[in-house]
């Protein structure tokens, strides 16, 4: 099991797309820090720091910061 599996299945549920495509919408699209991200989800901002990593976020924010976001703002 996930370690923040809960997490995923909260996320997932409630915005209806995967949860890297969630924490991309606005780490990435909208351009916000881990701490920001982790307020507008209601998730810890370790969670965030985890998926930032685990799905290798930080190097595609560097390289492409023109993503807009699904979500709503």
């Amino acid at each position: 099991m996930h370690p923040y599996q809960n997490y995923i299945e909260k996320l997932e549920q409630e915005y209806n797309m995967n949860v890297d495509e969630v924490i991309r919408q606005i780490y990435i699209g909208r351009d916000e820090g881990p701490s920001v991200t982790a307020r507008e989800l209601g998730i810890p901002r370790q969670a965030v720091l985890h998926f930032i990593r685990e799905f290798d976020l930080r190097a595609e924010k560097h390289a492409y910061s023109g993503v807009s976001s699904k979500l709503p703002q």
